[in-house]
């Protein structure tokens, strides 16, 4: 009896994570080699004249696929639409940075409202404007915080836990938590989050990549929803490698 019970709740779990809504996800595997504008609803980032992004097979997560190559200067962003005004949503999203400590060179992951800005609402760099060229920083308002270590040339994750009410946002990084309810950059401006923008606007040379591109409702991903409480395995950016 206990174990059929057991076994009811692991389901039902289950249920609920894959009723989860996933707001936009992509692993870039099925777009065009070359320029990312243009696809799947991606333009290019402010300002107007920037270059996009490159989608690459040359740098990838698992044997096989595709990843989103940035170097200096590019930057694109994808909206939301409709935009979410409401409740608690989830960023997960994996970042390889290939030249930490160079010049200005920087990774940006920015969310905002319908102003596209670099000043928006949640906000992490990578890199050089984070305070420390070596880490990953986190803004709690208009102060960047440098948290998390990057591990050159490696795939390292992170997740966001957005609560839309509040204006507040955490961070883990490879499952550590980082930053804890901080606030948004630029709430005057950003209420909602209606864009995602990756890429950078400065920099050197080759920077990095990005890749497995998960936004959603919840506080995790469907498939790390029935791990223990408070554990953030890195499965739902290991499934790319496995299927």
């Amino acid at each position: 009896m206990r174990r059929w019970l057991l076994l009811v709740a692991i389901v039902s779990s289950s249920l609920t994570a894959w009723s989860q809504s996933i707001h936009y996800e992509q692993n870039f595997d099925g777009l065009n080699e070359g320029e990312l504008a243009g696809q799947d609803g991606w333009e290019i980032g402010p300002p107007a004249n920037m270059p996009s992004p490159i989608v690459t097979p040359q740098v990838k997560r698992g044997p096989t696929g595709k990843s989103l190559e940035i170097s200096a200067s590019q930057e694109a962003i994808r909206t939301f639409d409709p935009k979410i005004t409401a409740g608690v949503h989830f960023l997960s999203i994996w970042f390889r940075f290939e030249n930490p400590g160079v010049g200005d060179n920087t990774l940006h992951v920015y969310m905002g409202d319908e102003v596209r800005e670099w000043q928006a609402g949640p906000v992490i760099r990578i890199g050089a404007q984070s305070g420390d060229p070596f880490k990953v920083g986190v803004h709690d308002g208009n102060t960047v915080v440098p948290l998390g270590e990057i591990r050159q040339g490696e795939w390292q994750h992170l997740l966001e836990v957005i609560d839309v009410d509040n204006l507040r946002y955490s961070v883990y990084l490879d499952d550590e938590l980082i930053a804890e309810d901080f606030s948004w950059r630029n709430p005057a401006n950003h209420q909602a989050l209606g864009w995602l923008m990756l890429g950078f606007d400065l920099g050197s040379g080759l920077i990095g990549y990005f890749d497995d591109v998960v936004f959603g409702e919840g506080d995790s991903p469907p498939a790390l929803s029935i791990q223990p409480e408070g554990k953030l395995a890195t499965t739902w950016g290991e499934l790319k490698a496995n299927r």
